[in-house]
Parts: structure tokens; C-alpha cells; sequence
């Protein structure tokens, strides 16, 4: 039993005194605190308060503290790590050289005078403390839930300056301070590890405090202080690694038996020779030897393959270090699942030479939730979060026969976005998803009503269901599934929705019928088949005019009616809902406000708001524009600019993914911000283009005519639009400065070797 492993583990770190004891914990806390704690810091003035939180060559200093002390009276490591980076990350220092105080980046360094580094520091201490009373008001108490770690994340987000809401040494402090609100692991890879080692989904979106949200209450669950909790995840399974998926044929002829049976991962690609040579070298020089040999061989070959294939052999290099997760697949199938325990080897005998040591754990033959992530590629960093929670769901279970579909019961619970979904249907029957446009609203609502069909149906995930059963939940064009939908829109009425007068053409004649509407099929089906539930999702639900749609079914819907008889007045019948329909409805807040929601609608209704998840995009760049950092500042100035209401304007992770990974083709970049984004921003504003150059960027709006600059949008001028999008935060191109390889093998052609 899982809580069972975590209580002896903590045991066994105590007893061998690698961890403090609750009591010592509490006395460096009190310590700190006493030191730091936001009345001293709101005490603090001039030099004082400079020398005090940030110079760091002051051992008594806030940052110092935060980083480096390590004595009798306070162990800093004990309460999580923020080593690692410079000093930049303080957002003030003095330089070591002279004592002149700094800001700004690495790349782009700002002198400051004292004054000006004083009215710095006081903005970043007065952020500080009011991030401290955000905390204090919204998790203030033990019934604190992961929704509101997300309602503070927002407030975090919306009041910190100076990109504080994302600094490890912020979060820190604020565990120092709060230690039974806040976690102490300071970076969210760290955090993310954490719950998909504990098969926990990780909460949307995936950001410092959302995730600490989770941790805290996985903690209290299982009766661990938060420090013993990520103290025994790390001693158990270890910090961040890769999950790489890695392709085992070479088109027609499969190694996959040979790489199991012997203990190795490989790749082909014999003609680059022993590759340990490359040892020593740095990245771009690596790529470009390899690149030169990939031309010499194959000398039709565009390119793009070339420069593809290169990038596939320097991850392979790079990537699968020692404890790295290995996924060997064949095309959307994987066969097995090992861990590498070796360094690489050249065996030249070998058609696929260029091996890596691995223990295989786990031999499968199935497919992930997400199947088609790095079909493509030879060697691909997986980052589906399903996908890799149903990889350690593989490697949690005993033995290497197939894995089969779990007897019911022993699915796991559904987490994140479904988890709330399911939560509130088992209490109300009904859910309404809102949030502004392309922020994943009818893919969750398809998505969850899909599995919990599939899981009350067949007891196994939808993912694992064969065709003929998906049919049974889908539907096809002649049978209606347990899982239906419609979208609501301003000509839909009463009739369409439970039951009207339609018109029909009897030789040549029109008569009227009285026929059932899409809610009182879905219920007579339900009512005939009361072992099965039924789904219906209403998509645009805010679109419709709900009063005159629903009617008497204002009433019925509700949880506790379910079951009590209506007249219907067309038909003249008695009419109920059964217990086991399910309504999941979609509204999109850039259309309408949900406070504008009929309120007898919104009693009945349990919500869940999506907003923008920026990770789905994290990794990702369009050349040198980062494209998750970049719309989450380009959000960030639609909610400065946009007034009371500009939350519900942000756009949605969705407008730049195709099916479910992001887009990585600057030409499909260019078209959705042309032919998607503008349009959207040129109606939020109402033409107002002094509004639109502040949220867009002045580069390109032409401010005197009153348009847009079209030509930035010829192919020729991709570079100028790019920076152009940029210019309002040009430290984002720096994110991508020191990774410009990290996203070459996404959407790679499959071509393993010859």
C-alpha cells in the first residue's frame, strides 16, 4: 500500500537521521521567521533594506539565507533547493566587482544608482509582502482544496511584479514563512515529478503554486509533514528525468527482440561510426560533424531530413542519461519499457550500433493514451503528461507480461480537469466548462464523458476499448451512442432541444409531425437502459436563450427532482429525467459573461473554469519566439488593457496546437496570428488601434493609417514579424538562447536508418 511505503520510508530517513524531526523543522522555521518574516521586512528602509534582502555578500542577508546559510542555527538545503543560475535571479544584487547595484539579465544588464535600486527593492519587498497576505487570506486554513492553490496562483500572477510569481527564491520564502501552506520543492519540474511518481495528474495550469496546491493536500492526506513528504518522493524515485521514446525498426525490418533480450536501447545510423567522440563536444559542432557525414551519404537526401536525422543522434547522445525512462515503440505501439543503467557503446556488428545499457522492466504491447506523440521521430522526449502517467502506472505494476485492462476497481482515479468533472456530476448531474475561446472547453467535455461512459460500460479506460466498443459510447450515422451533443445558438428552441411541430413533404404535400428533440430521446434511452449512463454535452450552452429552451426543464434537471413527472405541454405526456443522464455544457466567456447566466441555470449547474494552460506550449519555440512564455505575456497585456472584463479575452492554448501537440511551422504560426489572433484582438478593442498597438506590439500596427502592417506577413519578412511580436517583452528571446536544440526532433520524419 502506497501510504504504507511513504509511512516506513520516513521512518527509515529518521532513524537513520537523514532527514530532521518535526521538531527541528519547526525551530529552523521559527528562526527564519523570526529573522524575515514580512513586520520585519515592512520595517526595513533605505541601505538597510537593500543590504538586508539582496547582498548576498551579506551572510545575514535575506538571499544569503535563502541560498547559502548552512550552520547550527539554520540549514537552508533542509527546506528545499534554489541553487543553481546567477544572481540576476534575486532581480536586484550589488556586483561583486565594485558594489554597483544590478538588475535586469545576463544578457541584458542594468546599472542601477542607489536611489534607483532602492525604489526597486522597495517595489520587490512590497510584492513580496503582498504576495504573503494573498497566501495568508486564501489558503488560511486546513480545509484548503487544490481549486484554491489555482485561485491563488491567478492572484499571484495578476498582483506580483517582476515575474516573482515564477522565482524559486519567492516560493521559497513563502515556505519558510508558510511551511503548512506552500511546499518546499521550488521549481516545478520538481513538483511535477513529484505527483506523476505519485500517478497524480499535475493541475492546470502547471505553475508554482497550483502544483504546491497539490502536494500540500497529498501530504495532508497522508498524514506526512510536507518536508518528510518530497523528502521520501525524492528517496524513492529520484529528481526530474526524460521519458524518451525511441523508435526499434528501421522501417521494415524490427531489432526490438535483439534490444531486449541483450539489455540495450539502440539506433541505426552505422555510417556515422563510434560515437563516443563525441564525448567532449559541445552540441553545435557535434551536429554540425554529423551533419557533414549524413551529406556524404546520402546526397539526394533535402536538408531538412539531414539536419532531422542529426538532431535525433545528438538526443540520443544527450538525453538518455543514466536513469532516464526508456519507451521502446513501433509506431503508435510500445513494447517495452526500461530504465538506462549504462553509457553509450559503438557495436559495430550490429545493424542498429549505437547502444545504450538498459534494464527492460516492463514488455507490453499496447498504446498510450496519446499514441501518436513522437510517431514520428526516432528518438523523442515524451511530454504528454497522460502519457507519462500511464507509464509509470505500467511501471508500478509486478512482472513483464502484457499489460491487460484493469477488472473494475482498480482503475486509477481520474485526476485534474476530469477528476473536478466527475466530482461535480456525481453531485449535481451537471457541469458547465467556461472560460475564454481555445482553452480546451469541448475536448475536455468530449474527453471525460468518453472515459466515464467507457470506465461504467466496460470497466476500462476509453483509451483501451476496441472499435466496436468505442461505437457503443460514440455512435455511429444510424445508432445513437450513450454520448451525444449539440450546440446551442440563437434560432435554437424549446423544439429542437425536448419536443416540437415539424414540418415534413408527403407527395408533395407538408404535413406536421410532433417529434422528439435530442434531451427526450437521450432520456427515453436512458429510462429503457437504466444499467448505463448517458452524457449529453451542450456546446455554446450560453448562446441559446436557456429560458425558453429548457422550459419546464429548469425544474427536472435539477439533482434531487430527478425522477418527478412533468406534462409536456405539446405532447401532452408525463416526462422525467432519469438518474442517470449526465449534461455537460461548454460557454465561452469572450461571448458572455457567466454572471450573465439565468440564475435558476446557474443553482443547478456546478462550473469549472479553463484558462489558458501555457505548459502544452512550454519547450516550444517558432524560431527564436518562445511560443508558451510568449502568449502568456501576450495574455497578460489583453487582462492590463482590456479593462474589468479582459480575464474572459485571454486567448486559449488552443488556437496554436493541431490535434493535441503545438504547432512548430513559423508559416502556420504566421497564419493563425493573420487570419485568428488579430482579427480577435481588432474586435476586443472595437477598432481602437492605440489599444491594439499596446497589446500586439507597436511593430505591427500602423498606428497613423489606422491598420495593420500587412506586409510583415509575406514570407520573406517572417524574421520582422517575429521580433516584432517580441518587442513588447524582448527578454523572451533569451529564454530559447541556451536550448535552440531542444525542440529539433519534434515532428520528425520517421527514417531510423539504413
Amino acid at each position: 500500500m502506497l501510504k504504507d511505503k511513504i509511512v516506513e520510508t520516513r521512518k527509515s530517513l529518521l532513524q537513520q537521521k537523514k532527514m530532521q524531526t518535526e521538531e527541528e523543522l519547526k525551530a529552523g522555521y521559527r528562526v527564519f521567521q523570526e529573522k524575515f518574516h514580512p513586520d520585519q521586512l515592512r520595517a526595513l528602509n533605505g541601505k538597510e533594506l537593500l543590504d538586508t534582502m539582496f547582498n548576498l555578500g551579506n551572510r545575514d542577508s535575506l538571499v544569503y539565507w535563502l541560498e547559502f546559510k548552512n550552520d547550527d542555527d539554520f540549514q537552508t538545503t533542509t527546506y528545499g533547493s534554489i541553487s543553481g543560475g546567477s544572481a540576476y535571479k534575486y532581480i536586484l544584487f550589488p556586483r561583486s566587482s565594485d558594489g554597483v547595484w544590478m538588475t535586469g539579465s545576463g544578457q541584458n544588464p542594468v546599472e542601477l544608482t542607489e536611489d534607483e535600486a532602492l525604489d526597486t527593492a522597495v517595489q520587490v519587498r512590497n510584492d513580496l509582502l503582498v504576495g504573503a497576505e494573498i497566501i495568508q487570506k486564501i489558503v488560511g486554513n486546513d480545509t484548503v482544496t487544490e481549486s484554491d492553490y489555482l485561485t491563488l496562483q491567478a492572484e499571484l500572477d495578476s498582483r506580483l511584479g517582476f515575474n516573482m510569481n515564477n522565482l524559486g527564491w519567492v516560493h521559497k520564502y513563502y515556505h519558510l514563512i508558510y511551511p503548512d501552506k506552500i511546499d518546499d520543492f521550488h521549481n516545478k519540474d520538481w513538483q511535477k515529478n513529484a505527483l506523476i511518481k505519485m500517478q497524480v495528474k499535475p493541475a492546470t495550469p502547471e505553475r508554482l503554486y497550483t502544483l504546491s496546491g497539490q502536494l500540500m493536500v497529498l501530504a495532508k492526506q497522508f498524514g506526512v509533514h510536507i518536508n518528510h513528504f518530497t523528502m521520501v518522493i525524492n528517496e524513492l524515485h529520484g529528481g526530474p528525468h526524460n521519458y524518451i521514446r525511441v523508435g526499434t525498426t528501421d522501417g521494415s525490418n524490427s531489432y526490438w527482440d535483439d534490444m531486449y533480450t541483450n539489455g540495450y536501447v539502440a539506433i541505426g545510423w552505422p555510417e556515422l561510426g563510434d560515437l563516443s567522440r563525441f564525448d567532449t563536444m559541445k552540441i553545435n559542432p557535434m551536429k554540425a560533424e554529423m551533419k557533414k557525414i549524413f551529406e556524404e551519404h546520402y546526397p539526394t537526401q533535402t536538408p531538412q531530413v539531414i539536419g532531422r536525422w542529426t538532431s535525433q543522434v545528438a538526443a540520443f547522445l544527450t538525453r538518455l542519461k543514466k536513469g532516464t525512462i526508456v519507451v521502446a515503440a513501433d509506431g503508435e505501439t510500445i513494447l517495452g519499457i526500461g530504465k538506462t543503467t549504462g553509457t553509450y557503446t559503438f557495436r559495430e556488428d550490429k545493424e542498429f550500433p549505437h547502444t545504450i545499457e538498459t534494464q527492460w522492466l516492463h514488455k507490453v504491447n499496447q498504446k498510450l493514451p496519446f499514441p501518436r506523440e513522437g510517431i514520428l521521430t526516432t528518438v523523442h522526449t515524451l511530454k504528454n503528461v497522460d502519457n507519462l502517467l500511464e507509464i509509470e502506472s505500467i511501471l508500478s505494476q509486478n512482472g513483464t507480461s502484457p499489460a491487460e485492462p484493469k477488472p473494475t476497481g482498480q482503475l486509477e482515479n481520474l485526476t485534474g480537469i476530469a477528476s473536478r468533472i466527475e466530482g461535480i456530476l456525481r453531485r449535481k448531474k451537471q457541469v458547465i466548462l467556461y472560460g475564454p475561446p481555445g482553452t480546451g472547453k469541448t475536448y475536455h467535455a468530449e474527453k471525460t464523458s468518453h472515459e466515464l461512459s467507457a470506465r461504467q460500460l466496460f470497466h476500462k479506460s476509453f483509451h483501451q476499448l476496441t472499435e466496436q466498443e468505442k461505437r457503443t459510447i460514440t455512435g455511429t450515422a444510424t445508432e445513437r451512442g450513450t454520448v451525444r451533443m449539440c450546440t446551442f445558438h440563437p434560432s435554437y428552441g424549446y423544439e429542437d432541444f425536448l419536443e416540437g411541430i415539424k414540418p415534413k413533404i408527403v407527395n408533395e404535400n407538408t404535413l406536421f409531425e410532433l417529434k422528439d428533440g435530442i434531451f427526450k430521446t437521450i432520456c427515453s434511452d436512458a429510462r429503457n437502459n437504466p444499467e448505463q449512463n448517458y452524457y449529453l454535452i451542450i456546446d455554446e450552452i450560453n448562446r441559446g436563450d436557456i429560458s425558453r429552451i429548457f422550459g419546464e426543464l429548469i425544474t427536472s434537471i435539477e439533482s434531487n427532482k430527478r425522477g418527478k413527472e412533468v406534462i409536456l405541454p405539446l405532447s401532452n405526456e408525463l416526462f422525467s429525467v432519469p438518474e442517470n443522464v449526465y449534461i455537460i455544457g461548454t460557454m465561452n466567456t469572450a461571448d458572455r459573461s457567466i454572471a450573465l447566466l439565468d440564475v435558476a441555470l446557474r443553482r443547478r449547474f456546478g462550473f469549472i473554469e479553463l484558462l489558458p494552460d501555457y505548459h502544452l506550449l512550454e519547450g516550444v519555440a517558432i524560431k527564436h519566439l518562445p511560443l508558451g512564455e510568449w502568449l502568456q505575456a501576450f495574455n497578460g497585456r489583453i487582462v492590463e488593457y482590456l479593462g474589468q472584463d479582459a480575464r474572459n479575452l485571454q486567448i486559449g492554448h488552443s488556437y496554436f496546437l493541431e490535434g493535441e501537440k503545438p504547432i512548430i511551422n513559423h508559416i502556420r504560426f504566421k497564419q493563425i496570428i493573420e487570419e485568428d489572433i488579430l482579427p480577435l484582438i481588432e474586435e476586443y478593442c472595437y477598432g481602437d488601434y492605440t489599444v491594439i498597438s499596446k497589446i500586439v506590439g507597436n511593430g505591427i500596427i500602423d498606428l497613423k493609417h489606422k491598420k495593420v502592417k500587412q506586409e510583415l506577413f509575406d514570407e520573406e519578412h517572417i524574421e520582422t514579424l517575429l521580433n516584432a511580436l517580441l518587442d513588447p517583452t524582448p527578454e523572451l528571446s533569451t529564454i530559447i538562447a541556451n536550448d535552440e536544440d531542444e525542440n529539433d526532433e519534434d515532428d520528425i520524419e520517421e527514417s531510423t536508418a539504413e
